[in-house]
């Protein structure tokens, strides 16, 4: 086989967040006074504010609404904010999906600061059906701008945190990305989303439902599973935030090993959706996928029996790959969708058929932060400074844990 014809790939089809997360709790135990900011002016043009109006019933659908749990109210805002219903308004989720799909449209200017002022003023008061402080639901506002504000934000937006209003920006368009990090909470990055156009805009959806639904308590894991019973498939239930992480495996081919397509590492969700994958020699069967494909001569060498050492480093905006603890290569990568990995994970199955592939697994780790892909080193690699001997376990197991609340 020519070496130039290996390849390792690692494809993502969605957008990758790590840290690890246990037990994250869905929409359903999660009860907030929500409050959906709405960019109504000209520029949005009545087609889009179609989208617009069922990406909201859409959202809606994750919480359970009732007067004890999640209440829901959207403001419109063009030169002046409007109130389109409050918070003490509706008491079911099918009038709140029937009221999203006529919130009115107006047109004109953009005025998000007064609009976010208005919010904190009118919206989250016992009045208008929020709940007193003392009972301790969570206040959450989600403005949706396609636009540069046309008004000061940063004031409005301070005074909104101060009021306790967590504040997600989601910008469509030409909104500027330092203007919703200034209407955002903290942190940024896990309250500001932006795509390109409406025609995306249910692309985040996921990612923001599975922020609102976080606790505010967490378990972070650092997880090692070695297991021979692995190559037939186990699972892992964890949530996955943040946009950096990086995965290492130590292996060696047999002799009974042949080179084809397959799949070395490869996430399902719960139904079944391939999330992400790390493919040796593969063509890429998944369509639509956000790959990067590492050509080079030294990929042949996982072919010679030997153990070897895999690293990847993943973050935001490139992917590094390591052999037996060298740099091989890095590349640029795409945005992607966060993942749902609440299905299994396989190790180790041939791409067209599922066939386990004959390989011994001395290791694989998944860690929270990507720089400890160059941190690795080969100590665990029986050629390399320190010889051990490799094992392999029926178990997977925890590592190191982190409980943060």
């Amino acid at each position: 086989c020519d070496p130039c014809c290996v390849k390792l790939r690692i494809v993502i089809l969605s957008f990758l967040l790590i840290p690890l997360y246990l037990s994250v709790p869905g929409c359903k135990n999660v009860h907030y006074d929500l409050a959906f900011i709405i960019d109504t002016s000209s520029s949005v043009g009545k087609e889009n504010f179609e989208k617009i109006r069922q990406w909201v019933a859409n959202l809606v659908e994750s919480f359970d609404i009732a007067p004890d749990k999640t209440r829901v109210a959207v403001v419109r805002y063009s030169d002046k904010p409007t109130t389109e219903f409050t918070l003490g308004r509706y008491r079911t989720l099918e009038d709140v999906k029937q009221a999203a799909r006529n919130i009115r449209y107006l047109g004109g200017n953009t005025m998000t600061g007064d609009a976010i002022s208005y919010t904190t003023d009118n919206i989250f008061t016992e009045s208008s059906g929020a709940r007193p402080l003392a009972r301790g639901i969570q206040k959450v506002a989600i403005l949706l701008t396609d636009g540069r504000s046309q008004d000061y934000v940063l004031e409005p937006s301070r005074l909104a945190a101060k009021a306790g209003i967590r504040m997600f920006a989601v910008g469509i368009g030409e909104a500027l990305k330092e203007e919703l990090e200034e209407i955002a909470a903290e942190p940024k990055n896990a309250h500001v989303f932006h795509v390109t156009d409406f025609n995306a805009i249910d692309k985040i959806r996921g990612r923001l439902r599975r922020r609102l639904c976080e606790s505010k308590s967490f378990i972070r894991l650092y997880i090692v599973v070695t297991a021979e019973d692995l190559l037939y498939g186990f699972m892992l239930k964890i949530a996955v935030k943040e946009n950096e992480y990086a995965f290492v495996t130590t292996f060696k081919f047999r002799k009974t090993s042949r080179r084809e397509d397959w799949y070395l590492w490869q996430i399902f969700d719960k139904y079944g959706i391939p999330q992400v994958a790390v493919e040796y020699n593969a063509v890429g069967l998944t369509k639509d996928a956000v790959r990067s494909v590492f050509k080079n001569p030294e990929v042949d060498n996982l072919f010679d029996r030997n153990w070897h050492k895999i690293a990847l480093s993943v973050d935001a905006k490139s992917v590094a790959l390591y052999l037996d603890c060298k740099h091989i290569q890095t590349l640029p990568i795409e945005d992607r969708e966060d993942i749902d990995i609440q299905g299994r994970t396989v190790i180790g199955k041939r791409l067209y058929d599922s066939v386990p592939i004959d390989f011994d697994l001395q290791r694989m780790m998944i860690y929270c932060d990507s720089k400890h892909a160059e941190l690795e080193t080969c100590c665990d690699l029986p050629n390399g400074p320190v010889s051990i001997t490799a094992c392999r376990f029926t178990q997977w197991k925890i590592l190191a844990m982190d409980i943060y609340v």
